[in-house]
């Protein structure tokens, strides 16, 4: 048996609920792991928590997003941590689908129990991958 996995064919921007908009870069692979299992037996993956999904895989294995201000794309919130990026994605989810007693309830398993996924994503090495046509782009803030 295998988790299902998905994979962004071109950079996906995305414009966070504080306006600054980043990007998921093309080829990123998720599967939705960043979130606790226990969240997959309530809600779909590719349901009402795509999104946020997709930016929580980013965020719990990078530990950093691209952004993009003046057409410069940068690391964004580097090192930003666990509670954060919890917190983050919870205000996509109310942001986008409305549904805050339902954003708030995923928010709180993420912090019962994501910890863990978090812990073994530290633990390994991910190699960094870019937007398109930035490549060179190593400046963070």
């Amino acid at each position: 048996m295998r988790k299902r996995q998905w994979q962004v064919i071109e950079d996906w921007r995305y414009k966070l609920p504080n306006n600054r908009t980043i990007v998921i870069p093309k080829g990123f692979v998720f599967d939705g792991s960043s979130y606790p299992w226990i969240v997959w037996l309530l809600f779909s993956p590719t349901g009402l928590l795509l999104i946020p999904v997709i930016i929580h895989d980013f965020c719990f294995k990078y530990n950093y997003l691209w952004a993009i201000q003046d057409e410069k794309v940068f690391k964004f919130k580097q090192n930003n941590g666990f509670f954060n990026w919890c917190a983050l994605t919870r205000s996509i989810g109310i942001k986008r689908n409305e549904l805050m007693m339902i954003d708030y309830f995923i928010w709180l398993l993420t912090l019962l129990f994501g910890w863990v996924n978090w812990m073994l994503l530290r633990r390994e090495k991910h190699k960094d991958i870019c937007p398109q046509g930035n490549k060179d782009s190593q400046d963070s803030i």
